[in-house]
């Protein structure tokens, strides 16, 4: 049976962005469609977590080969796409919910349609597309790619214009479907948000000469440097006089265009920049042009711009509302640690280093958690935290209540790209070479004895991996491993065992060289068996490795925190992971990763699963 949806994901050297559209696909209630990967021959463990999905039952089909670029790469996929419509959801876009395609599906069966075009947001601000016409090749009047669904017998016919220099094809072909007659209606609901890596379009120059030639193109009346001062105005409003001037010349079609674009270009920030006669003199002149189609173009930009508000509107109420949380959760932390008084500060022979990461929506309250982990009774060589330049550029994107534990032993790195839960370790450099490394999470707020918990831990048992949450791993009377959902959750145990999982949430040191073997920092190896699980992948490692687990008295009874923050439930890979069965998943193919290393090794975890019980 043809799938209704044919999902696709052009990638190029973005394994972990990619990792992260994957997850979102993955996430959809609907489940009539086939995913399709379109990867450019990367060597950055792409091919690895499309092989990872593809064994889940995920992606259906996927390319491995040098192509000509985004729009070569799509143009691929629209061969390969079997569904009756495409959505093109690249590496590090995601859509804005899990029902997304039921939503779609709702729109597209109920008439005969060719598509439909919903809104896109990127960093916070929404693309609200209002106009469902060819004026969209007009300087590129702007659309979420992400949030449109086409069909594939219609792409086929008006493919992406591919060539090096083309910036603007998906505009272009959105505009020549509409000159086509195209029914592709609007959806003012925000579908898909856009990954915060700049796309093709933000090289400016490279845009201009291609926006210049789809201007020259399609409206061959236009000189160069008319076609230029239109780019100008779009991205500026500077020259306003030239735009006036090409309001009142050239073919109904043109200047209906130009219109459009003009109208839209008033509601952006740039014009803010122009005088009140000038907005004004071109709103007349837009009437002018638009002639009995005014009344319905303004409505709809009127009603889009209504609703892009009221979004934006609540997005603000909930910062307010994250604001006052933040706020209230400072002042409980501050008298804790008022009643907490001057802590005994415990000495050991065990040095160790805490590292972390984190990414946009908790870090305005990663600073409560940074001082969780200063006041330990037993103090660390250093807090390392690893960022993502993706995701948050530099320093000066920090908090000043967080850059300020730099005094005090915190060490911020930043990476070129994101590895997501992964940067913990993967950068880490010789930070575990001859000392202990503790790996927390960013959302909980530890009690001041953990890191001595875990100090005491070591000193007793120094090659094993000691944790203050531990889960005991279930075993299926044919000695498979239980679905995770099963295993005994918090347990502590008087000796370390191999039945014991530790998890990140409460704090887990690694003894001193265990990040120096190549399996465990190998990104291919990761996302192929484990690109979501960063407790599971390590654990597997540490069975390769002949390490056993030790719960500390910490886990039992929720005793291994004090808290979580308030932007705990950001961005939790708990749903997915644990309702869905992505845990599963990932533990299979971590098991049989360490059967081809080790054969036997259920022997020995069988025998202390035993002991455990």
């Amino acid at each position: 049976m043809r799938p209704f949806f044919s999902i696709v994901t052009v990638s190029y050297k973005d394994a972990w962005a990619f990792s992260k559209t994957a997850r979102s696909v993955f996430r959809q209630k609907h489940n009539n469609f086939e995913y399709v990967v379109v990867d450019g021959d990367s060597q950055d463990g792409t091919k690895e977590i499309t092989e990872f999905w593809q064994r889940n039952g995920l992606v259906d089909k996927s390319i491995h080969e040098p192509d000509g670029g985004v729009y070569d790469a799509m143009n691929k996929a629209i061969d390969l796409a079997e569904g009756e419509y495409i959505c093109f959801l690249n590496a590090g876009d995601i859509f804005s919910s899990d029902d997304i395609l039921e939503r779609a599906e709702a729109v597209l069966s109920s008439d005969q349609l060719d598509g439909c075009l919903a809104w896109g947001e990127l960093n916070g601000k929404v693309w609200a597309s209002w106009h469902p016409g060819e004026a969209f090749k007009m300087s590129s009047l702007g659309f979420c790619h992400q949030a449109l669904f086409v069909k594939t017998a219609l792409l086929r016919e008006y493919r992406f214009d591919d060539r090096a220099h083309k910036t603007d094809s998906d505009t272009l072909q959105l505009g020549r479907l509409y000159a086509n007659q195209a029914q592709i209606p609007l959806i003012e609901e925000v579908w898909a948000i856009r990954g915060g890596e700049p796309g093709i379009s933000a090289n400016l120059e490279r845009t201009r000469i291609s926006i210049l030639d789809t201007l020259q193109s399609e409206y061959p009346e236009l000189t160069e440097q008319s076609a230029s001062e239109i780019i100008k105005f779009r991205r500026a409003c500077s020259n306003t006089a030239e735009i006036v001037r090409l309001l009142d010349q050239f073919s109904e079609r043109f200047r209906a265009h130009l219109a459009l674009m003009v109208l839209d270009t008033l509601f952006q920030r740039p014009s803010k920049a122009l005088s009140e006669s000038e907005v004004e003199e071109l709103f007349s002149l837009c009437r002018t042009c638009l002639g009995t189609e005014w009344n319905s173009e303004f409505d709809r930009l009127i009603s889009a711009q209504s609703k892009r508000a009221k979004k934006i509107g609540e997005t603000r109420d909930q910062k307010d509302n994250l604001r006052q949380q933040i706020k209230e959760f400072s002042a409980q932390e501050e008298k804790r640690f008022a009643r907490m008084g001057a802590l005994t500060q415990v000495g050991s022979s065990k040095r160790y280093t805490v590292a972390l990461t984190s990414f946009p929506a908790r870090i305005p309250t990663l600073q409560f958690v940074i001082r969780s982990l200063v006041e330990q009774t037993t103090k660390p060589i250093s807090i390392n935290l690893f960022l993502g330049r993706d995701e948050i550029p530099n320093n000066n994107w920090l908090p000043s209540q967080l850059r300020e534990f730099e005094s005090v032993g915190l060490k911020v790195h930043f990476v070129d790209k994101t590895a997501h839960q992964y940067d913990k370790f993967l950068h880490q450099s010789g930070l575990n070479h001859d000392a202990a490394y503790v790996i927390v999470d960013d959302d909980v707020i530890y009690h001041p004895h953990s890191m001595e918990k875990l100090v005491e831990g070591h000193e007793r048992y120094p090659d094993s991996v000691i944790g203050n949450r531990c889960h005991l791993i279930g075993m299926n009377g044919d000695g498979t491993i239980a679905p995770y959902a099963s295993w005994e959750r918090e347990v502590k145990s008087n000796q370390p065992s191999f039945a014991l999982i530790p998890t990140g949430a409460g704090g887990v040191l690694y003894p001193p060289g265990f990040f120096s073997k190549a399996s465990v920092m190998s990104p291919q190896q990761i996302l192929r068996h484990a690109p979501y699980a960063d407790d599971i992948w390590l654990k597997f490692n540490a069975l390769a490795m002949g390490k056993p687990t030790y719960a500390t008295d910490l886990s039992s009874g929720a005793n291994w925190y004090h808290r979580y923050t308030p932007t705990m439930r950001v961005g939790t890979l708990m749903a997915e992971n644990v309702s869905l069965g992505l845990n599963d998943m990932q533990i299979k193919q971590c098991a049989d990763w360490l059967s081809e290393r080790d054969p036997n090794w259920r022997n020995l975890f069988l025998d202390d699963t035993l002991e455990m019980a």
